[in-house]
């Protein structure tokens, strides 16, 4: 039996008695993103700050549209350590083959670790962007040109590949062992991450059929708890193997 099997056999049965615990996580943060996004677009178009047809800002108002935005995005980043919530719900079933709703806010019970985690997310999230989006820039100068779906295609596998080699990884590490310093998260993995890589890769082809589930939202609901602990699962094994949490 394979290790991708083993890792996914064993991933569907710490999810028996767990799997509507991470769905309640899962949509936690779903209504997060949502308020959040809210938190930007309905005091813009209540200030009258947005041209409600176009949808852009208003000739004047481009400073207070800012200004919004600045307090959209803090807001943002202080409630990130949900997100670190689910998945500390998905390690929790992983290794210890139980979960509770309160992990979902494991990350806010301490002040240190949340100040922590908020860090952490924030180093990651602009590594990802500054890698990410000027490729996706260049692929939107080229958005009227025969071959723009090909370069779309290319941005998903370029933002997919940074999120692999990356970012896996250390949310992975951070997630089940918090207790390091803050460097050994963010750049303590690099080497990890492209040794690994191919195990990773591996693991994410033999549940391409479904991923592609995830494009509808009734079976997502379903798939990607199962996918975030077949994830931390896998990692787990690998981090503790090669001594790294």
């Amino acid at each position: 039996m394979s290790n991708e099997r083993i890792i996914k056999q064993q991933a569907r049965q710490a999810l028996k008695g767990n799997l509507s615990v991470l769905i309640a996580g899962m949509g936690a943060v779903a209504v997060m993103v949502l308020m959040l996004d809210l938190v930007l677009q309905i005091p813009a178009i209540m200030l009258h700050l947005v041209d409600t047809e176009t949808g852009l800002v208003k000739d004047g108002m481009q400073l207070n549209y800012v200004l919004l935005a600045v307090a959209a995005a803090i807001l943002s980043v202080l409630a990130s350590p949900l997100f670190n919530g689910f998945l500390k719900l998905a390690a929790n079933t992983a290794v210890q083959k139980s979960c509770g709703i309160t992990d979902m806010f494991y990350y806010f019970g301490n002040p240190v670790r949340f100040f922590k985690t908020v860090l952490i997310n924030m180093a990651l999230c602009c590594i990802f962007v500054v890698l990410t989006e000027p490729v996706g820039v260049v692929c939107d100068s080229f958005d009227d040109l025969w071959f723009a779906p090909a370069l779309t295609v290319g941005l998903v596998l370029w933002r997919i590949i940074v999120y692999i080699f990356l970012i896996h990884y250390p949310l992975a590490a951070y997630t089940l062992n918090d207790s390091r310093a803050l460097p050994h998260y963010l750049f303590g993995y690099i080497g990890f991450s492209f040794r690994h890589c191919g195990a990773l890769i591996k693991l994410l082809l033999t549940m391409a059929g479904w991923i592609a589930l995830c494009f509808f939202v009734v079976p997502a609901v379903y798939v990607v708890p199962y996918l975030a602990v077949v994830l931390m699962n896998s990692a787990r094994w690998l981090l503790a193997v090669n001594q790294k949490v």
